[in-house]
């Protein structure tokens, strides 16, 4: 059985350095409870690989704020990664058989219960600490394959075909289509229980990151929803200006209908957060109207940024 430590340089070398610097995920089998406490005291050994995360995390902050530097990842972010690891072992269609569908929901369950062990961020700078780290989660996908011949077909979920079936291409009339499937459908073929827990398993994991949240915001689904951690980022000034930041990056009609839908739809514990909410609604709406309006220097007309 691996170690605490090997357990935590794959999550390092398979998920965030990967998801950091670019490059294809390697999962670790889940991590379950271990998650939770597997980056206490711990961080990354290659001193080089350590380097060019850090560079990379700061470019990343420096699109929304002027940092020179960012702490490095924290017990919770660790956990976030390993709860986001495990997230996306939900979609692998090998996890059970026959007999043991049930793997499935009780993995959806060990992602709630290992999000909801992590805190909101503390503060405005460590919300921008973790949406450098986790910023592209949005942008992750798979590459499914399917393969035709003369006399039968097959699939292939985010692992290329083996060779011998591309063998012979001409004779056997070989077709090969290769489709990328965005993060929020890698549940599509599976029971509708899992792909709707796997749904809100994705909602819960990204409301840990406000940033990242709003930055996703025009997101086909899951759907944009106020989460407590989104709103104490949006009630101090700091917060606001970061949060503008990275919706000013997306469609300014998407977004606008975007928080339009979750403020109609802030109720239960939350609807006393409802003024901090129309508030920031109407300084986005009033800020994106004011971009729009401003002169293009270039060219002496007004700009319109869609």
């Amino acid at each position: 059985m691996a170690s605490d430590d090997e357990r935590f340089e794959e999550l390092v070398s398979g998920v965030v350095a990967p998801l950091v610097l670019g490059g294809k995920l390697r999962l670790a089998r889940p991590f379950g409870p271990l998650g939770i406490t597997l980056g206490e005291g711990r961080s990354i050994v290659d001193s080089d690989l350590r380097s060019r995360i850090d560079v990379a995390r700061v470019r990343r902050a420096r699109l929304i704020a002027p940092v020179d530097t960012l702490p490095e990842l924290d017990a919770h972010e660790w956990a976030l990664a390993a709860a986001l690891n495990d997230l996306l072992q939900v979609t692998n269609h090998e996890l059970g058989g026959l007999f043991t569908k049930g793997r499935y929901m009780r993995l959806v369950r060990s992602v709630f219960d290992l999000c909801n062990q992590i805190p909101r961020p503390h503060d405005v700078g460590a919300a921008l600490a973790r949406h450098a780290t986790f910023a592209r989660v949005m942008e992750l996908g798979r590459a499914d394959t399917s393969v035709r011949w003369w006399t039968g077909s097959a699939s292939f979920r985010g692992v290329p075909p083996p060779k011998r079936l591309l063998l012979w291409q001409n004779l056997r009339r070989v077709h090969v289509e290769t489709m990328r499937v965005p993060i929020h459908e890698m549940c599509d073929g599976l029971p509708s229980t899992v792909a709707e827990g796997y749904m809100v398993a994705l909602a819960a994991w990204l409301s840990r990151s406000p940033l990242t949240d709003l930055a996703s915001i025009t997101r086909e689904a899951p759907v944009f929803t106020w989460s407590p951690a989104a709103i104490a980022l949006v009630a101090v000034p700091a917060g606001r200006t970061l949060a503008f930041r990275v919706l000013a990056r997306q469609r300014v009609e998407l977004v606008g209908a975007a928080l339009e839908r979750a403020r109609a739809g802030l109720d239960g514990g939350l609807a006393a957060h409802r003024p901090v909410v129309e508030e920031f609604t109407r300084e986005i709406a009033a800020a994106f109207v004011a971009m729009r309006a401003k002169p293009d220097k270039r060219s002496g007309s007004s700009a319109s940024r869609d």
